[in-house]
């Protein structure tokens, strides 16, 4: 067992948990591993052990780290997206989900310190996806920002494709059709039927001669059913245009020769 010497020493350090491949995993080494434990602590633990500690204020840090770096990355990726745009596309890449299936690929639940009344293998979502942020938080007061920085793009923006699987079908069709310099959606609410405690909301989308309508238990829901069909239309659109393009190019290249 590692020795720490000082008034942390009581922090609980487990050799079972691989810590180094936890670092290897987020591909950063800390300074000083006493941070990482604190951001692995729960505050039930704590109270059990009598520690002072938990990772509650490292989350805390860790939130607003997040916020701003995937705020800026999204901001000078999409420069023509406006506030309302950014912000939702924002708020899917670092939703509760997002977090949480980050936190299985880390494996946080079972390095995670937690009470007794719980199980490493169903620990509530939640505590997972705090442990999270806590991680980042922790990564940024042992490294700095520029450290938390390089830790949240390879997490949540390694690649514009991975990005963009993050998202939700509105925020997806719309940077695809930007990227073209193409006209933005413009969703029709057709109709509003059902009782007024349960609404069924029909959605209409009709764009480049594509026509498709939707019906849900909210607009939201509708308007996301009408932006992926429209979405696969237009991918579909481009490949076959792509092919025909190719060959008509290889029928000149034979003609030529």
């Amino acid at each position: 067992m590692n020795e720490y010497h000082g008034p942390l020493r009581e922090r609980a350090i487990i050799d079972e948990r691989d810590l180094d491949r936890l670092e290897e995993d987020l591909g950063y080494k800390f300074n000083d591993r006493l941070t990482l434990e604190e951001a692995l602590t729960h505050s039930s633990y704590s109270h059990e052990q009598g520690l002072y500690y938990d990772n509650e204020r490292l989350e805390f840090l860790g939130d607003a780290i997040l916020d701003f770096v995937t705020a800026r990355a999204l901001y000078r990726m999409y420069p023509d997206a406006g506030e309302g745009e950014l912000t939702n596309m924002r708020s899917e890449l670092v939703r509760a989900e997002s977090l949480y299936r980050k936190a299985e690929i880390l494996r946080v639940p079972y390095l995670l310190l937690h009470g007794r009344s719980m199980r490493s293998e169903n620990l509530p979502r939640s505590i997972c996806s705090d442990a999270v942020e806590a991680i980042i938080g922790a990564i940024c007061i042992d490294g700095g920002v520029a450290a938390a920085e390089k830790v949240i793009k390879k997490l949540f923006l390694s690649s514009v494709d991975e990005q963009e699987a993050e998202l939700d079908p509105k925020s997806r069709l719309q940077i695809w059709l930007q990227k073209r310099g193409l006209p933005l959606p413009v969703y029709e609410l057709i109709r509003v039927t059902g009782p007024s405690h349960k609404p069924l909301f029909e959605v209409r989308l009709r764009m480049n001669g594509f026509d498709h309508t939707s019906t849900d238990t909210t607009r939201k829901g509708a308007e996301s059913n009408v932006a992926e069909a429209i979405l696969n239309d237009l991918k579909e659109q481009e490949l076959k245009e792509l092919k025909a393009a190719e060959k008509n190019q290889a029928q000149q290249d034979y003609d030529g020769d």
